[in-house]
């Protein structure tokens, strides 16, 4: 793929020497450009797609546009927003067993929340998100550890309930409802289906067949509808009833012994409280009985198990919160965007999201693209060009070193699959510095004075450079080519503003 940025403007030979990026020499294709608001970022990028696109006739071009104004003549556009009938699914499985798997997805799920959102998720209720998540993906024949079941064959079907949740739907028809009904038959109004508990699946009932669908990914409908489940039936249920009787046991044995050892340091001859020795007796007796109702109740084998594994309901219920929160959000749908698949570049339209929803969507969507190409496997050149204006809603200054997330990894990673980032900000201030030395080509089209000082540490760039640069007139740009550790900066003279709006058209 070729760029051309415009002419060296101290070559004295008058030849008009192009300053050229050519990603086949360069250490990867990925593109930093930084300026101020007004100086023509907008407009640079408009140019570099279609010079792209023209040079390179296989490159898919994702433009994530957060404003809603990054218009690119000929692009299939997309509209997000809280009523879209369509979004993304962060829980699909990648196959590759070094690069995916059920593992991978859950810790990138957690990742992302965590980097996205303005409140972090505790340890506990990360803890009850990746056991949720590990239920609802064996619920829906996906193992953790076994690579066997990460592929999606849409051949094979599952039963609607995997069991954990005491749960078997049946193919009930509504004209037969009256007659499964006395046999303890259920109305579960997500799926429309109903259900008895897996062992009263006996006698009668058995005129009824087994529900089964095809395979498909969870949602995150899917997790947040089994996590409140689990809520209601779990630590609403007869478990949680015990575990409450346990702990008032406990606490009234503490305090029966307080009495005891007061009587013995205050030197008294009886040591005996009869009325405290009594209710000890009756919640104990009250404990015993809601641990048999516990026993009686277990019919899957799961319930001790989720007992212990989801902490306590305080824990799970702001899971439950969360989750619907998310929900809420609008983005997280099982039908993916309606693109067209034969144009070249893909318009994001993000403008109705908040700046927490934009950057879940992109992260997401990043990590499910970045998947993809994995599975293509290596490339020799790049197909694949993620466009990211303000790339400062997407990551901070604060950001790992080592270039945790996706947009580390890609800039990391992405060149061997054919992958490529083209990332503007108006400073590379609030940008990590591993991430702008993994980017082969910067470009800057005019600092804020105020910037300069983190322009010269992060980029290396000469003070006088940055104060020849003139808006939409001269730029400076730095490419790393394929075995240099050293790359000067030029600066560039920009050919007149129609002609490169010609080359966009």
């Amino acid at each position: 793929m070729i760029i051309q940025w415009g002419r060296d403007f101290f070559d004295k030979s008058g030849r008009a020497v192009p300053i050229v990026m050519d990603t086949s020499k360069l250490i990867n294709g990925h593109v930093f450009l930084m300026g101020a608001s007004g100086v023509g970022k907008s407009h640079t990028i408009r140019g570099m797609i279609a010079q792209g696109a023209l040079t390179s006739t296989d490159v898919l071009f994702h433009v994530f546009d957060v404003h809603g104004d990054l218009d690119v003549p000929g692009a299939s556009v997309v509209q997000f927003s809280e009523q879209a009938g369509y979004g993304l699914n962060p829980f699909r499985v990648n196959p590759d067993r070094d690069f995916g798997g059920v593992r991978k997805c859950i810790q990138q799920f957690i990742r992302t929340i965590n980097t996205a959102s303005r409140t972090p998720l505790g340890l506990k209720q990360e803890s009850v998100i990746r056991n949720l998540l590990t239920d609802i993906f064996e619920e829906f024949g996906f193992l953790v550890d076994d690579p066997s079941t990460w592929a999606m064959n849409e051949y094979e079907s599952r039963l609607v309930s995997g069991g954990r949740d005491n749960r078997l739907y049946l193919n009930i028809p509504m004209k037969d409802k009256d007659l499964a009904k006395p046999f303890g038959v259920r109305w579960d109004e997500d799926k429309r289906l109903w259900w008895c508990h897996t062992e009263k699946y006996t006698g009668e009932l058995l005129r009824w067949p087994v529900a089964y669908k095809e395979r498909t990914y969870p949602t995150l409908k899917d997790v947040a509808n089994y996590a409140k489940r689990l809520h209601e039936e779990r630590f609403l249920g007869s478990d949680q009833k015990a575990v409450r009787a346990l702990n008032m046991l406990n606490k009234q044995a503490i305090a029966y012994q307080r009495k005891l050892l007061n009587s013995i340091k205050q030197s008294r001859q009886d040591t005996r409280d009869e009325e405290a020795n009594l209710e000890l007796a009756e919640v104990r007796v009250k404990a015993v009985q809601a641990y048999t109702e516990y026993v009686n109740a277990i019919q899957t084998g799961h319930e001790l198990d989720n007992l212990i594994k989801y902490d306590s309901p305080d824990v799970l219920k702001s899971v439950v919160d969360r989750l619907n929160n998310l929900l809420a959000t609008g983005i997280f749908k099982a039908t993916p965007p309606p693109f067209d698949t034969a144009c070249s570049v893909w318009r994001y339209k993000l403008n109705p999201l908040s700046n927490e929803e934009k950057k879940l969507l992109v992260l997401f969507m990043l990590q499910d693209l970045f998947y993809k190409g994995v599975q293509r496997g290596q490339q020799s050149d790049v197909t694949e060009v993620f466009v990211l204006d303000e790339l400062g809603t997407y990551v901070s200054s604060g950001d790992s070193d080592n270039g945790d997330g996706i947009i580390g990894t890609i800039s990391r990673e992405g060149r061997k699959f054919g992958l490529a980032i083209w990332a503007a900000n108006q400073s590379p201030a609030n940008i990590p510095e591993s991430l702008i030395s993994s980017v082969a080509t910067k470009v800057i089209l005019g600092l804020d004075e105020g910037h300069y000082t983190h322009a010269i540490n992060k980029l290396k760039v000469d003070n006088k450079l940055l104060g020849f640069i003139v808006p939409q007139s001269t730029i400076a740009v730095q490419m790393k080519e394929k075995g240099s550790l050293k790359n000067r900066w030029w600066w560039v003279q920009l050919p007149n503003k129609k002609s490169v709006v010609s080359v966009a058209a």
